[in-house]
């Protein structure tokens, strides 16, 4: 081959790369569009048709001074950043001046009926929910879903109310707050606390952003590891310290130095993210990519791009003058949307892998010992949290339940079936979150803690709120779920209290269904969470099952088939049982619990004959 010959095909193998880094550019900025035109279309649809009210001219300050929203009742002024409405509070001001995050005063808006239809804003700080500043008089005197219909279709709504309905204040889950400002779309994770105050009849609000779930640099350092997030909606990337170091990228400018400054401040913002210009990430990532690598790479993407996952994947990448082997998964979110809303990335270097398997084999007989006395402390806490049940003392009344491990061991499940001194029956079923030996031994001591509380004479309720100051005061920053009951045998009614848990499944004449139940949060999120009792009046040929939550989740399957799998194996069960014990041998025979699971599961049933 001529000199000329070989230029032409080097020449065509760097063009192959570029046009398939193109192509896939292209399907991005689809998805991109996309995206936000679902964002936009989901806020449009949540915004009532209200015309908004008209503002007033603010002084030297941003205050208003003439008008609704002019400032008195203080003997001092607000902070220039603090706005209300005449006529509340003069400690008002002080409070939203000194909260951090978003925060507002609302009044509720009631319709004829008594139902709240909206929320009047009669006080602010100057901070907007997406973390921009704003002025704070911009909402004043609005209803909040003219203003922000992204409050409705977030859920926030429910938080307001939730605090309104209990009277006391209301912590939120994170919440992902998606809103068009100003024309232009803004996303912020958040978490709040609502307060109700029960002079005035207003809620006070604050919303502060939720911090990143960042590895420490050490642990990446330490581990070659690093993770990033593409959010389609905004079109903005956020690379941990550990990805930066693992792909070579260089730091993001600093804060408040524009991108079309120094040439190479500029280079180096673009190689790390660019919030308007996704080609910037996208080439400046594949063109680090092995030629041989970036045909899956693009088919690996693609998948992603249109809310797929990809489980494990391997390509060499080559960063300055190294090449290194990496090993990267990614996930689409939400799950199953047909549009993702953003993609998450999880990648480590696995260069010179071999080396570290074959000094971790001199190792072999060291992790066998470890993992057979790890199997013999799983097998005492399993014996701990599944003993035999032995027959009851009313005759017409038959108790049995099974056990089946994960494909990893030991977990969390426990179950309590016991007689009390006052003629009850205590039935609970629990979950500790985790799995192997951790989650196994905080099984062990909720249930040894709930075998304690039962002898206090409290009802179902009451354990369940102090089995849950138990969870969340151990320590431990982790959660649980469960269903505490007792069955009075002289009235046959079954009294029971959920904490975040499957509901109970109830067979009546040969038909399986889910008892219909209020259910409360999983304790361990907060102290002293009150619960409702449910009443289920039982009777003869009723077949009761109380379950976790490894019985209808399984690998790849939605939650509704899981448990129509369930209600139909427990039917085919029930109709050829007269005992519980029966029942529960029918089910683990059954496919139900044959499957291979992720989790434990565990299956507690009650018969009356």
């Amino acid at each position: 081959m001529d000199a000329s010959s070989a230029d032409l095909a080097t020449g065509a193998a760097a063009a192959a790369p570029e046009s398939a880094l193109e192509e896939l550019n292209q399907l991005a900025l689809r998805t991109v569009a996309r995206a936000r035109h679902r964002a936009r279309v989901r806020i449009a649809e949540a915004s009532p048709a209200h015309p908004a009210h008209s503002g007033h001219s603010p002084d030297a300050a941003g205050r208003p001074t003439t008008g609704p929203f002019a400032y008195d009742g203080a003997e001092s002024a607000p902070p220039s950043d603090v706005a209300v409405l005449p006529g509340l509070p003069s400690w008002l001001p002080a409070v939203l001046g000194v909260l951090r995050g978003s925060s507002t005063v609302l009044r509720p808006e009631y319709a004829a009926d008594g139902t709240i239809r909206d929320f009047i804003v009669v006080g602010a700080n100057h901070f907007e929910l997406s973390g921009v500043e704003r002025g704070s008089y911009d909402f004043l005197g609005k209803r909040l879903s003219e203003t922000r219909p992204g409050v409705r279709t977030s859920g926030m709504y429910d938080v307001y109310r939730a605090a309104l309905d209990r009277g006391s204040p209301v912590s939120s889950d994170t919440i992902d707050y998606v809103d068009v400002i100003d024309g232009v779309l803004q996303r912020a994770r958040l978490r709040g606390t609502v307060t109700l105050l029960p002079d005035e009849g207003l809620l006070l609000t604050n919303w502060e952003p939720v911090g990143e779930a960042r590895l420490s640099r050490r642990i990446q350092e330490r581990g070659r590891m690093g993770w990033a997030e593409w959010d389609l909606i905004t079109g903005r990337m956020r690379w941990s310290l550990g990805m930066r170091e693992l792909l070579g990228l260089t730091a993001p400018p600093p804060e408040g130095v524009p991108l079309e400054g120094d040439n190479e401040l500029e280079d180096a913002a673009r190689s790390v993210t660019s919030a308007k210009d996704i080609a910037a990430d996208l080439f400046t990532v594949g063109r680090m990519i092995d030629p041989a690598d970036m045909p899956a790479f693009v088919e690996d993407m693609r998948m992603l791009l249109a809310g797929g996952e990809v489980p494990d994947r391997e390509l060499t990448v080559h960063v300055g003058e190294s090449t290194r082997r990496i090993r990267w998964l990614g996930h689409a979110q939400p799950e199953g949307a047909e549009v993702p809303e953003s993609l998450l990335f999880a990648a480590r270097n696995v260069t010179g892998q071999e080396e570290l398997l074959s000094r971790a084999l001199s190792e072999t007989e060291r992790l066998r010992e470890e993992a057979a006395a790890e199997h013999r402390v799983s097998e005492t806490f399993r014996r701990a949290l599944t003993p035999p049940l032995g027959a009851l003392t009313p005759p017409w009344l038959s108790v049995s339940a099974v056990y089946v491990p994960s494909d990893s061991g030991v977990g969390g499940d426990w179950y309590k079936c016991r007689e009390l001194p006052d003629g009850r029956l205590l039935l609970a079923v629990g979950d500790a979150s985790g799995h192997g030996v951790d989650a196994a031994s905080r099984a062990v001591q909720q249930r040894s803690a709930l075998a304690g509380l039962a002898y206090t004479d409290e009802d179902a309720a009451e354990l369940t709120m102090a089995l849950g100051e138990v969870v969340y005061y151990g320590g431990l920053d982790t959660t649980a779920t469960c269903v505490v009951g007792h069955l009075h045998p002289e009235s046959r009614v079954f009294r029971w209290a959920s904490a975040g848990h499957p509901a109970p499944v109830l067979v009546r004449d040969g038909v399986p269904r889910l008892l219909e139940a209020e259910h409360g949060m999983m304790p361990g999120v907060t102290p002293h969470t009150p619960y409702a009792i449910n009443d289920t009046r039982l009777q003869s040929g009723d077949l009761l099952l109380c379950y976790t939550d490894g019985v209808i989740e399984r690998r790849g399957m939605d939650l509704d088939e899981g448990v129509a799998a369930l209600l139909a194996a427990v039917g085919e069960c029930a109709a050829r049982s007269s005992s519980a014990e029966a029942a529960t041998d029918c089910l683990a025979a059954s496919t139900l619990l044959a499957q291979e699971a992720e989790d434990d599961a565990t299956i507690l049933a009650l018969y009356l004959s």
